[in-house]
């Protein structure tokens, strides 16, 4: 409905002023109030009083709950408003006019209304409603003094009660060792100037809260780091200096970020505003750094790049591919493993139990902490189905797991043992190794079984059950050196070896993940081990998996997550970020450490 809507004020003099206002809605309301159309500003009518709504070409009038309305001095709460009507809203008298009748400039396109409306006051409210304002308002100075003795009083109250009063009480209290509280934990009575605090303690620092002292060591002199670092001392930095320096935060002193007496809101700066600052656009500040851009972890997470073992026995690591890369990472560990073997549903035999469906857990359990897995070991994890057993006429004896020289010479030391003692029941052995069990052998016939013991060990060695055993699960190195002598010697170069087992401690080492936290989630939910065939697979899953349960700072679905969800701020393998007495040695080690690493850095780009 598009309405004109006239006011019309009455001068003093004569004539009459008007202003004019349109209004477009389904319905008019007529009030007090700010958002009303027909705005009737007098506090004898209501905030909103009554509505008009056009149905069928006819004006009907509502009266809103509580409201007084007429039509042609007839109190009504709703009816219709004709043209030549009065409807009466308090002091206003309110005409509906004939639609055509409304005013137009000479240059301006006729405007078509629904309907025009007159509005004006007809009973003026006077000088009372000056009155009633002017015996409403409170002046101090009826009390019987100047304002200027009253503002005095009250400031040499304030200063009494607030500053004097508990400095005095101060001076005769007794100060509690908060550190050597009671086996009950009891809190020791606060010192009268706890009123000047300015909010309550955080949970963290509640245990000595009540000494003052132990932060504001000079009075009305903000908290210095050296109060902090008495309890606090070798926190570390965010970024290597020589690589990042505009991330040194020289200058900053540790309040700058950890605001304290907030109450039980935790005083580590969380929100991700203050991270990405810095890492929206950390490519274009530094121009030479590996690390991506990230602004939230929800949208705008780069993906995962896993730490992985590229050589074992130089212990080198890699991390410039990402999960999904084509490539992808894969790990070199010197493990010959399929998960997939393991995890199948017909399950796999086992020499006591037979046939045994083998879980996740049971290779893999959890730390103390809850943080990260325990490395699988081959006497707790592996012993009980692969046994290193090597010759059926030699049932109680099994192979060593570990040094391999060593087991070369556990092999030979068997086998001379065995030639030596006789009864050795092999059919295409000699008969003196076949011999009663016991009998004396003279010098040459020494010799003979002592070359049988050689060549027997050589060939369990490089066979089946040797060589053949230790390659189902490892990567071996071929050397061509002498697998057996006579005389054993630990300096033989050996014919192959074990390639050594190094797999990545932390394949994301930046960042924190507590496999406690999602206990009750399926290890199949992040980890597609039942598919892999390979052990250099790097079975870590990818940001998608993790943006499935967790959103940004402001998500609604997910779990919220800010950047120290996951990371740290202060990185415990870089130097003291505000360098003391105490740790001066170490911070000189990190600033050789960081020196030597920038040389190399520089040195990679000429």
């Amino acid at each position: 409905m598009r309405s004109l809507i006239r006011h019309i004020t009455r001068k003093s003099r004569g004539g009459f002023a008007v202003r004019e206002q349109t209004a477009e809605s389904e319905a008019l309301v007529a009030g007090r109030g700010n958002d009303c159309a027909i705005h009737l500003p007098d506090p004898r009518v209501l905030l909103h009083h009554a509505e008009l709504v056009l149905r069928g070409g006819d004006l009907y009038v509502n009266a809103l709950p509580n409201a007084d309305v007429r039509i042609n001095g007839n109190l009504i709460t709703g009816g219709r408003f004709a043209l030549g009507d009065i409807l009466q809203i308090g002091p206003y008298e309110i005409k509906r006019e004939e639609v055509g009748s409304e005013v137009r400039s000479d240059d301006a396109a006729p405007a078509s209304y629904d309907c025009v409306l007159a509005v004006e006051m007809v009973q003026p409210l006077g000088d009372d409603l000056i009155d009633l304002v002017e015996r409403s308002r409170i002046h101090i100075t009826r009390i019987g003094l100047p304002l200027r003795t009253w503002c005095w009083i009250f400031a040499l109250a304030v200063a009494l009660l607030l500053f004097a009063a508990p400095f005095a009480l101060n001076l005769f209290y007794q100060a509690v060792d908060v550190h050597g509280l009671t086996a009950l934990h009891k809190q020791p009575p606060a010192s009268p100037t706890r009123i000047w605090t300015s909010g309550a303690i955080s949970s963290s620092h509640k245990f000595f809260g009540v000494a003052c002292e132990t932060c504001h060591q000079i009075p009305f002199i903000p908290v210095r780091d050296g109060a902090c670092l008495n309890c606090h001392d070798g926190i570390q930095q965010h970024a290597m200096g020589s690589r990042f320096p505009y991330a040194a935060f020289t200058g900053t002193s540790c309040a700058d970020c950890h605001k304290e007496h907030r109450g039980e809101i935790s005083i580590t700066l969380n929100d991700q505003a203050f991270c990405i600052s810095c890492h929206r656009t950390l490519v274009e500040k530094t121009g030479h750094t590996e690390l991506r851009d990230a602004s939230d972890f929800g949208t705008d997470h780069p993906q995962f790049r896993p730490t992985v073992v590229t050589d074992t026995a130089l212990h080198l690591m890699d991390r410039s591919r990402a999960i999904g890369d084509v490539p992808p990472p894969t790990e070199n560990n010197g493990l010959i493993f399929p998960h997939a073997r393991h995890l199948r549903s017909a399950g796999v035999r086992d020499p006591v139990r037979g046939i045994v469906n083998l879980q996740c857990e049971d290779c893999h359990t959890p730390t103390a902490d809850g943080f990260s897995m325990k490395t699988p070991t081959f006497e707790k994890n592996c012993h009980g189905c692969h046994q290193l057993k090597f010759d059926a006429l030699v049932p109680d004896r099994e192979l060593m797991h570990g040094n391999v020289q060593d087991v070369f010479k556990q092999v030979r030391d068997i086998y001379d043992a065995v030639a030596m003692r006789g009864g050795y029941s092999e059919p295409t052995a000699p008969d003196l190794v076949r011999r009663r069990p016991g009998t004396t052998l003279t010098e040459p016939q020494k010799q003979i079984v002592a070359r049988w013991a050689a060549t027997k060990s050589e060939a369990v060695i490089n066979g089946r059950f040797g060589k053949g055993l230790c390659s189902d699960c490892h990567v071996l190195t071929e050397s061509g050196g002498p697998a057996n002598s006579a005389k054993p010697d630990p300096a033989d170069t050996l014919p192959w070896d074990v390639k050594p087992v190094e797999m990545s401690p932390r394949y994301l080492p930046k960042a924190e993940f507590t496999h406690a936290k999602h206990r009750d989630v399926a290890c199949s939910t992040c980890h597609s081990s039942k598919n892999s065939m390979s052990a250099s697979d790097v079975l870590i899953p990818g940001v998608a998996v993790c943006q499935s349960c967790h959103g940004g700072e402001k998500s609604n679905d997910r779990v919220p997550s800010t950047c120290i969800t996951c990371h740290r701020f202060h990185r415990s393998d870089l130097r003291a970020m505000h360098p003391s007495g105490t740790n001066a040695a170490e911070t000189g080690r990190w600033d050789n450490h960081e020196e030597a690493i920038h040389k190399e850095q520089e040195e990679q780009a000429r």
